[in-house]
C-alpha cells in the first residue's frame, strides 16, 4: 500500500493586516471595543429592557437597527437580545458593569475576544456590497443594522453613515477571511469603476 503524504501546505486564514486603503475606500480593523451580549430572562424582559435603556441613555434598538448612547452602542441580535459595545479603554469590564445593573433580569456574556469589528468607508458602499452579500445594503440608512452572510461568514452590518460607512461584526475566527473578502471586494469595485 502506497504511503500518501500531504505535499502541499495548507494556508491559514491569519492576516497581519489591520488596514487597507485604495482610492477613496478604507478598510480598518477596529480593535478598541469592549463587547458584551445581553439576553433578557424569561418573565423579566420589560425590566431588563428598561434597565438596559437607562444604561444606554436611549431607547433600545428594535430589529434591524442600532442605537448610539453617550458611552455605549447597542444592536439587536435576537428577540430580547442585544450586543453592547463600548470603548475598551474606559469599559474593559463592560460585561461585569452591565451585570451589576441588570442583575437577575438578564444574562450577560463577555464577548471581547469572540468577535472582530471591521470598518469600511468610501463612496457608494452598496455598490461594493452588492457583490458580497444578498442583503439589500442599498436600503441601509444611518442607524440601520442587519444580519447577513458574506462568503459563508455570518455577520452583522451597522450603517454608521448612509452609503459611506459600514461597521461589520463577525466571529473572530473568521477575521482574516472576512478582511480578505472585503479587501478583494474593494479592489474589484475600483477596477470595475476605472
Amino acid at each position: 500500500m502506497p504511503d500518501y503524504k500531504l505535499t502541499q501546505s495548507v494556508p491559514t486564514s491569519k492576516t497581519s493586516e489591520s488596514s487597507f486603503t485604495l482610492k477613496d475606500f478604507k478598510l480598518d480593523v477596529e480593535p478598541g471595543l469592549a463587547l458584551a451580549s445581553v439576553a433578557a430572562r424569561t418573565g423579566k424582559e420589560d425590566a431588563a429592557a428598561a434597565r438596559l435603556a437607562d444604561i444606554l441613555g436611549t431607547d433600545l434598538p428594535p430589529p434591524g437597527a442600532f442605537r448610539q448612547g453617550a458611552e455605549h452602542t447597542a444592536f439587536w441580535i435576537g428577540r430580547d437580545q442585544w450586543m453592547i459595545a463600548a470603548d475598551h479603554k474606559t469599559r474593559e469590564h463592560l460585561a461585569t458593569e452591565l451585570k451589576s445593573v441588570l442583575q437577575d433580569t438578564a444574562s450577560v456574556t463577555e464577548q471581547n475576544d469572540g468577535w472582530i469589528c471591521l470598518d469600511v468607508t468610501g463612496p457608494d458602499l452598496p455598490g461594493v456590497f452588492e457583490r458580497l452579500t444578498h442583503a439589500d445594503t442599498a436600503a441601509l440608512t444611518k442607524g440601520a443594522a442587519l444580519r447577513t452572510v458574506i462568503e459563508h461568514i455570518g455577520c452583522f452590518i451597522l450603517c454608521l453613515e448612509t452609503d459611506r460607512h459600514y461597521r461589520l461584526f463577525a466571529g473572530r475566527s473568521y477575521g482574516g477571511s472576512l478582511f480578505h473578502v472585503l479587501r478583494e471586494g474593494l479592489r474589484s469595485t475600483v477596477a470595475l469603476r476605472a
